[in-house]
């Protein structure tokens, strides 16, 4: 099959600007400066020497193989295939469409999943938008009309909870394909009724890619027993991996604040910071981890509720970081508080006021692995050797051993021991 030139050069110009997170999902990379950096999955190593440079969109080898180039010519490699399957692949990831191009059974699903959960989030935003009652002045007390506009904030009105449903059935949208995005499904009758109804504000909840793969609707009344209902496991929407603010989060510094809630996410965003994540509704958990680390985060700063599950959820947070081998640190906030709390009120990030992760859980109480003890030893030996790297004497020592940033790991304590001594 011939693609188009002008189809090639969309798909290289989406290939070259997601690089970081399509080489994601092969390899495990983290961030090395401007660039992200991991072992080569083309040759055996211990040590990285795979370096993807977001910037050029491009991949290198610095190792034995000495290999390069862009996404198309990585997928071609590792999957085995030739250019033109490999620029199928990267348009499929992108929902780029290829002229004449047959699509796989998944693929069509997929994409007319994405379809109805566009129309439902437009749907949504329009209800909010008519609504004059009991939503708007939901919203306009919690949120400002930029948070709202920005984060696509709508409303599922108050009804019996066919508002959807008939909307998308007058759009003749198939109820399978409905029901599998997780906007509507039987009752005990056996009657198709929508999963959000009763007046709920809804939070539509994205991809890295910025499509709305599920949502979260938070009921304004008092009545109901759940605050919170998220939509149902899909092909799409994972609630153990997918993370509200994903598609706008600046991950290019390698580091991302996580916070628990929507509204604390979007009063932090609200106050200019830009690298920031929440859990959607659930426990933050390893795969939420995993899947930052993939997209090159290296950093987690937690700032949790300041209540007792909020510091449980802390300590969890951390010790999860670090079975991933990412740093955690702790921000911590006054009793009572969360995030959203905090910034209404002015709050401002203070990089003196935050805690190492493993002296959190070391401060808690909180026993810790064999690993993870080690890895608070470099954390105190780092913390001491940079203050004494000032000093010609010690700043010649560590100048024999090469960078800084390789200088800290498990095998060099007995040296780094021996030094401070």
């Amino acid at each position: 099959m011939r693609i188009p030139k002008e189809v090639i050069q969309v798909i290289q110009e989406y290939a070259a600007s997601n690089i970081a997170t399509i080489l994601g999902d092969y390899l495990p990379l983290a961030k090395s400066g401007h660039n992200l950096s991991g072992c080569c999955p083309f040759h055996g190593e211990k040590t990285g020497s795979f370096i993807v440079s977001p910037e050029r969109g491009t991949w290198r080898c610095f190792g034995s193989c000495s290999e390069g180039g862009d996404a198309a010519k990585f997928i071609m490699k590792m999957d085995g295939v030739n250019f033109n399957v490999a620029l199928q692949k990267l348009a499929s990831k992108g929902s780029i469409t290829i002229p004449g191009a047959g699509e796989s059974p998944e693929e069509k699903e997929r994409k007319a999943i994405l379809s109805v959960l566009s129309k439902a989030d437009e749907f949504f935003r329009n209800c909010l938008a008519a609504d004059h009652s009991i939503g708007r002045t939901y919203t306009d007390s919690r949120m400002t009309p930029e948070m709202v506009k920005s984060f696509g904030i709508g409303y599922a009105p108050e009804n019996s909870g066919k508002a959807l449903t008939n909307h998308l059935d007058s759009l003749k949208v198939p109820t399978d394909i409905s029901e599998k995005a997780g906007l509507i499904r039987k009752d005990d009758k056996g009657k198709y009724r929508d999963v959000f109804f009763g007046g709920r504000v809804m939070f539509p909840i994205k991809d890295k890619a910025g499509y709305t793969i599920g949502f979260a609707g938070r009921i304004i009344s008092d009545e109901s027993k759940f605050k919170y209902i998220n939509s149902p496991e899909t092909p799409l929407y994972k609630k153990s991996s997918a993370l509200f603010g994903i598609d706008k989060a600046d991950l290019s510094t390698g580091e991302v604040f996580v916070v628990e809630g929507y509204i604390d996410h979007m009063q932090m965003w609200n106050s200019g910071i830009r690298n920031v994540v929440a859990a959607c509704g659930t426990a933050f958990t390893v795969d939420h981890v995993a899947a930052l680390k993939k997209l090159g985060v290296s950093k987690l700063n937690l700032m949790f509720d300041g209540d007792p599950a909020g510091i449980k959820a802390t300590q969890k947070a951390v010790t999860q970081a670090y079975t991933e081998e990412i740093t955690a640190v702790v921000y911590p906030l006054p009793a009572g508080q969360d995030p959203d709390d905090f910034f209404k009120a002015g709050g401002q990030i203070d990089i003196n006021a935050a805690v190492s992760g493993l002296d959190f859980l070391e401060q808690s109480g909180v026993d810790m692995s064999n690993s993870m003890r080690a890895f608070h030893r470099l954390e105190r030996m780092e913390k001491v050797l940079l203050h004494l790297a000032k000093t010609p004497a010690v700043a010649a020592s560590l100048k024999k051993w090469g960078r800084l940033d390789k200088l800290f790991c498990q095998d060099n304590i007995p040296r780094i021991e021996a030094l401070l001594q």
